[in-house]
């Protein structure tokens, strides 16, 4: 039996791995403000062939190849937002709500069209994308869904004080710290257990958030050109400047949550393990991923089709070159 893994917790495991993967039933389609850009944006989410994996297309460019599979090989360093490119220099970005959605509704095949280099915010949540795609149904595959097991603790730290651990367990599970200097933040603490449902009850509904003294220089560099408080909360010297006031006290360290199970998708699939994160971002999560990715002794990769024994070989799904017919 491989190493941290015992009788018990292989006995989870290959239940869970007799999952199938799992698709829409129908198309959905997004429209909405990118948050960075400013730029309107129009997203179709349609359905895709088992072991496809999810996969953006550029509708809007031309001439070179507008594919860009969502895995972490693709994934661009970035501290503001999740952003993938492929060879050509095609990217997409602000892709963390939607995979976020993805992982935490189980749905492991999708071809996204996108007709610009962002996904649209909505309200900074992934609420409305969890909604939507509940409503459009969604249908299981032939196929069994692949699932990656850490077998040994994998530790990133940065000069920060950034720390991002993943460590066995015998389900998917979130336990994240945060620490702001804001007296409306503070420090908070979430833990986060992915389970049928857990993801609507407990992680969908937070939003995004930035401190108010950052907004001019976030705008100054680019970025954040279409935020609004109809989009993140907004705190400044102790207060939440919205409004609508918070949707829970600790909607701040859940919407971190939130995007470090949409950061875990760039896997290609699900793992089962601990993440111990303290003052996450996108940009150390990518950097946990690549260094997890760099060690496959401290991972397998398992699923129904071999439930007896562990796949030593990083399998990601195979990523399609063109849109499904």
């Amino acid at each position: 039996m491989p190493s941290g893994i015992n009788s018990q917790d292989c006995y989870v495991i290959m239940s869970i791995f007799h999952q199938k993967q799992r698709t829409l039933k129908q198309a959905v389609e997004i429209t909405g403000i990118a948050l960075h850009s400013g730029r309107f944006i129009n997203a179709i989410i349609n359905p895709a062939p088992a072991n496809y994996g999810i996969v953006f297309e550029r509708v809007d460019v031309t001439g070179c190849n507008r594919i860009v599979p969502a895995k972490v090989e693709n994934a661009v360093q970035n501290e503001l937002c999740t952003r993938i490119q492929n060879e050509d220099g095609i990217k997409v970005q602000t892709i963390e709500h939607f995979m976020a959605a993805f992982h935490g509704l189980n749905i492991d095949n999708l071809h996204i069209e996108i007709d610009g280099s962002e996904m649209p915010i909505l309200d900074g949540s992934s609420k409305q994308i969890s909604d939507r795609l509940n409503a459009a149904g969604i249908i299981e595959q032939d196929e069994f869904k692949q699932v990656l097991v850490i077998t040994e603790e994998i530790e990133y730290r940065d000069e920060h004080g950034v720390m991002m651990r993943l460590v066995p367990n015998d389900s998917l599970e979130i336990d994240i710290t945060i620490d702001f200097d804001d007296s409306a933040i503070g420090t908070q603490r979430c833990t986060y257990v992915h389970e049928n449902g857990g993801f609507d009850n407990h992680l969908a509904h937070a939003r995004t958030f930035c401190l108010l003294r950052d907004v001019e220089l976030i705008r100054r560099s680019g970025m954040g050109q279409g935020g609004s408080l109809d989009n993140a909360v907004v705190v400044d010297d102790g207060k939440v400047l919205n409004p609508s006031g918070l949707r829970g006290d600790d909607e701040f360290v859940r919407h971190k949550a939130l995007d470090c199970l949409g950061d875990l998708y760039l896997l290609g699939m699900t793992m089962k393990a601990k993440l111990v994160a303290s003052r996450p971002g996108h940009a150390a999560s990518i950097s946990l991923l690549k260094l997890l990715k760099s060690r496959p002794e401290a991972f397998q990769i398992m699923s129904g089709n071999n439930p007896a024994s562990l796949n030593p070989s990083w399998s990601m799904p195979q990523s399609a070159v063109a849109s499904p017919s």
